[in-house]
């Protein structure tokens, strides 16, 4: 069995909102943002048994309303393939009092298995106080949120050409995300948290040793963390979105496969179109380390033990 936690959906019922403000566009889109008939066809074919469905990054945390029609149509759209396909719900980081009544309204109501949290905010961290309320939310839901790269640094100017605000943009602002929540201490705080930094956790996961020495050589002041940074990573997750078996067994090396999941990033042109496939390409594994990636990861993260996977 095989479980992708990183996948995104815009319902047709919302296609109005593909090229509003904040939308990303179809210049990456490979596959169907919309068909999920289509959809099911093309997880046949690549061996994917369940996916969750997030709204595209461009799209996310948009004004109450929106959040609540996103959620609404997503959850009627997925109904027709209760055991194939689950939701993340998106909220609205405008207030996050507001995101967090969205958060538990879309999980108990609509059945929605976690969210979606962007890598930063118009600008403003993971670490930014005004997250709490969402954050304790999350934590009282037991819910976990993949957190995807948006709105990245640089993007407007040095990022602007050759396609590099994904190719570098995208990791480093996942980075960042990452860095935000150990040395801001919100993992120090809340270390029920459970988050799946995407793409691999982007450059996270080569610059955790830069991240460690600094805090050992008392160079990061402002930090909020009263043990070595390595100990808070440990709490992260990490999707498996890195084009090459090689990344990927270095990651598995470096977090342990109970921290990796299986992610596409489907229907994006920068996805790993086949994820179960590039799990097999990556050798040396024990068959319970396989497993843990494949499904049992992602199913004790969100809840889906309780989906029979129709083949």
């Amino acid at each position: 069995m095989n479980i992708d936690v990183h996948s995104h959906f815009l319902p047709p019922a919302c296609d109005d909102l593909r090229d509003g403000p904040g939308s990303s566009g179809a210049a990456n889109e490979r596959d169907s943002m919309s068909d999920l008939a289509q959809r099911i066809r093309d997880m046949d074919e690549r061996d994917i048994d369940v996916q969750l469905l997030s709204v595209a990054p461009g799209l996310a945390h948009p004004d109450l309303a929106t959040a609540r029609r996103l959620n609404d149509v997503t959850a009627e759209a997925i109904a027709a393939y209760p055991t194939r396909l689950a939701g993340l719900a998106t909220v609205p980081l405008d207030d996050p009092g507001d995101a967090a009544r969205e958060l538990e309204r879309a999980v108990k109501e609509l059945g929605f298995r976690g969210l979606e949290v962007l890598t930063n905010y118009k600008g403003e961290n993971l670490d930014s106080p005004r997250y709490a309320p969402l954050f304790r939310k999350m934590v009282e839901l037991d819910v976990a949120a993949l957190v995807h790269p948006s709105n990245v640094m640089g993007r407007r100017d040095r990022l602007a050409a050759h396609f590099m605000a994904n190719l570098i943009g995208n990791p480093t602002d996942t980075a960042v995300a990452a860095a935000s929540l150990v040395f801001g201490g919100v993992l120090r705080e809340m270390p029920k948290l459970k988050f799946v930094m995407s793409h691999g956790g982007g450059t996270c996961p080569i610059l955790a040793a830069r991240w460690e020495h600094a805090w050992q050589m008392n160079l990061v002041e402002d930090s909020a963390i009263d043990q070595p940074p390595s100990e808070y990573l440990k709490l992260l997750y990490f999707d498996s979105v890195l084009h090459s078996p090689d990344l990927l067994d270095n990651l598995i090396h470096q977090f342990g496969a109970d921290r990796i999941v299986l992610g596409s990033d489907y229907p994006a042109g920068m996805g790993n179109f086949t994820p179960a496939a590039a799990l097999a390409e990556v050798s040396g594994l024990a068959d319970a380390q396989r497993d843990a990636i494949a499904h049992r990861n992602a199913s004790e993260l969100f809840g889906l033990p309780g989906i029979p996977a129709l083949r």
